[in-house]
């Protein structure tokens, strides 16, 4: 019997039109200047958006420690969805474990969906493992309340954007 796998998905709200909500997940420019926790250096290495493409990019915390991730775009339907791959990487792209303690999922499957509310526009994201490990399912599970505050801070960053481009 196959095991059903965690979904974790976040709904949030954004005050800027849908096209300019897709525009900030989409070109390498604006993408760099919010995604990633707060306090860390987005560097974009190579993206490539579409189905079949990459964003290969890292990620520098404030004490000097670098992450690297690969996203490999399975779904890109401007501007309503875009699907990836997700997985952290070495800096030439191969997959690696995630770089902190504990198992978790090497890939996850991603999935935005970009709704239009006029002026406003909202997010739905979710975010499911890819053929974990027992080990990994429970270590996502575990994880799953730090990422409302990792995807906030990211979107509040988003916000902090639009604010600026306003």
């Amino acid at each position: 019997m196959a095991t059903e796998e965690p979904v974790y998905t976040i709904v949030r709200s954004f005050a800027a039109p849908r096209d300019l909500l897709w525009r900030a997940w989409t070109e390498t420019a604006l993408l760099a200047k919010w995604f990633g926790p707060k306090g860390v250096t987005m560097r974009v290495k190579a993206h490539d958006l579409r189905p079949g493409g990459v964003l290969h990019s890292s990620m520098t915390t404030p004490d000097g420690t670098v992450m690297w991730a690969r996203f490999d775009y399975r779904e890109v339907d401007p501007p309503h969805l875009l699907s990836w791959v997700h997985g952290f990487s070495d800096e030439a792209g191969a997959r690696q474990p995630a770089p902190f303690p504990g198992d978790f999922p090497p890939e996850m499957l991603t999935t935005v969906r970009f709704i239009d509310k006029g002026a406003t526009s909202e997010i739905v994201l979710t975010w499911q493992p890819i053929a974990p490990t027992d080990a990994e399912r429970a270590g996502f599970i575990a994880a799953m309340e730090g990422f409302d505050m990792g995807w906030g801070g990211s979107f509040e960053q988003l916000d902090d954007l639009f604010a600026e481009l306003a």
